[in-house]
């Protein structure tokens, strides 16, 4: 049982340009080399001396004043990828070949009494985090043919270059910067030991997305429930913790029609967060996204409510009772479909979309005047309490960080004090500008009782929709929204998966999951 450690070199260098293995030495069959060995001592000094050789001639080097600090850091890489790259070797035969021996075990049988296929065609190639990685299948040939009881410990491959480590590391950067990019940045970080295709990165991260189930995308109820108990802040007249939650489209460039025509689809979102009472921060407990309508994102909410992640009565258990919050601004389809499913939640108008239909409605009332427009805006906006000059804040930085405002934005505005302003316009216009200033009027009366901005905000209530506009930014368009991007519904579905995962927070236990690769497989097969 001899084979030199360089032939394992030779094969892991051609497999770098070549993923199939290359159809050499066929005849006569090669065995394992020390490094494989079940002789756990004859391994470790085997390891010993190949580390020496590697690491003798850089120390050497050093000593000699023969390197520079760059050079010395680039060859430390080199001389770290090969002992990983050898040391992943023996690590993935040993798991190999145990595999094999309760295969034979369960039998009755030992390895010494089958023979075992040690050659080339039985020793596959995962590109891990070090590089292409070489080691044998201890397949063995049996009457019913021949056998390779390790092949379960790797489902990926074949369908799948990557290691599983590999594969979240591409899903990670994936997720985060275009796809060649990301092929790009592997190597980088790599220092060249990976070197993947930007069609590949794209086609693991997309099949990984497609794993991440609704539920993985939120805390789990049990984690909320404890987050609300210890963190939220609360409703000042009952004492209940307060959670939020709110829904909201926007526009991304998506491929129909059998054309890349840059066509705008809307995509809806729907997030839930808290407020940390000691900072002020916003506490981010779950969200996702759908292509779907109306009716899908009300459908959404009805699984939130079965699961437990945002119950109707806002009940977690334990004596753990919510106030529901759902800021909204006003559409009717919100109304019609998501706020009948939450009889008891508070459902504060946002202030600022107030403002903008009041806006819209001044530029068309006065066309020819921006600024009696402005005007109408600049009353509109103290009738509701909104003072032109924003609030400073200081940060307290530290364990006890706090958020003081040194100027309070009261929001002790109404409806009432808005349509006193806004009515008595209405006798002035005529035509068109006055059909659309009596649509202001209605949208304004339609939402009056959701307008009591100074009780909301006594009761210790946010009443902005600030924190689902934020989630745009930071879930979907930092990533989607990109010059000259254009998606597949199948595709943009699955990377903002990856990207609600990450916001969760659950990324390694995600990742953690022992039956997590077969089922990416399973799913490679089906696509």
């Amino acid at each position: 049982m001899a084979l030199d450690v360089g032939w394992v070199e030779r094969y892991e260098r051609a497999c770098k340009h070549r993923m199939d293995p290359p159809r050499v030495h066929r005849d006569p069959p090669v065995t394992a080399p020390p490094l494989i060995s079940r002789d756990r001592a004859v391994v470790k000094a085997h390891l010993l001396e190949t580390f020496s050789e590697l690491l003798e001639p850089l120390i050497d080097a050093a000593f000699s004043g023969e390197l520079t600090a760059r050079d010395a850091e680039r060859r430390a890489w080199d001389a770290v990828l090969q002992i990983g790259r050898l040391l992943l070797t023996v690590l993935f035969a040993a798991i190999c070949r145990c595999a094999t021996e309760a295969a034979l075990a369960a039998t009755g049988r030992s390895v010494v009494d089958v023979k075992l296929r040690m050659d080339v065609d039985y020793w596959p190639t995962v590109v891990s985090t070090f590089g292409p990685v070489s080691f044998p299948w201890f397949a063995f040939r049996d009457p019913g043919g021949v056998q390779v009881p390790a092949r379960a410990l790797f489902p990926l491959h074949g369908r799948c270059c990557s290691s599983q480590l590999c594969l979240e590391w591409e899903t990670a950067l994936a997720s985060d910067h275009p796809f060649r990019k990301a092929a790009q940045a592997l190597g980088f970080f790599t220092h060249g030991a990976v070197d993947l295709e930007d069609t590949t990165v794209e086609r693991h991260a997309v099949l990984a997305g497609s794993q991440i189930a609704r539920e993985w995308q939120y805390r789990t109820p049990a984690e909320i429930r404890e987050i609300l108990l210890d963190r939220a802040t609360r409703d000042t007249t009952t004492g209940r913790p307060l959670i939020y939650s709110s829904t909201d489209a926007h526009a991304l460039r998506r491929y129909v029609d059998l054309t890349w025509r840059a066509s705008w689809k809307m995509i809806n979102g729907i997030r839930l967060w808290c407020i940390d009472r000691t900072t002020g921060e916003t506490v981010h407990l779950g969200g996702e996204y759908t292509w779907g309508d109306c009716r899908e994102v009300a459908s959404r909410y009805v699984e939130l409510q079965r699961s437990g992640h945002l119950p109707a009565d806002g009940d977690y258990g334990d004596g753990v009772v919510a106030q529901i919050v759902l800021p909204t601004d006003g559409t009717d389809w919100i109304a019609q479909h998501i706020l009948p499913l939450f009889p008891n939640a508070e459902i504060p108008l946002d202030p600022y979309h107030v403002v903008e239909q009041v806006a819209d409605a001044a530029a068309k009332a006065f066309p020819r005047s921006k600024k009696k427009a402005r005007r109408v805006v600049k009353r509109a906006r103290r009738a509701l309490g909104i003072r032109d000059k924003r609030p400073r804040t200081v940060n307290r930085k530290g364990p006890r960080r706090r958020l003081h405002l040194t100027r309070h934005v009261p929001f002790d505005g109404d409806a009432t004090q808005l349509l006193d302003v806004l009515v008595p316009i209405l006798e002035t216009l005529s035509g068109r500008a006055r059909q659309r200033w009596e649509t202001l009027l209605e949208y304004v009366r339609g939402n009056q009782h959701r307008m009591a901005y100074g009780e909301l905000r006594n009761r210790g209530l946010k009443i902005g929709s600030g924190a689902i506009e934020s989630l745009h930014r930071i879930a979907s368009q930092l990533r989607l929204k990109l010059s000259g991007a254009r998606w597949t519904a199948d595709v943009a579905q699955n990377v903002l998966n990856i990207r609600m995962l990450t916001l969760s927070g659950r990324w390694d236990e995600f990742w953690s999951q022992p039956d997590l690769a077969a089922r990416i497989a399973t799913a490679e097969r089906r696509a």
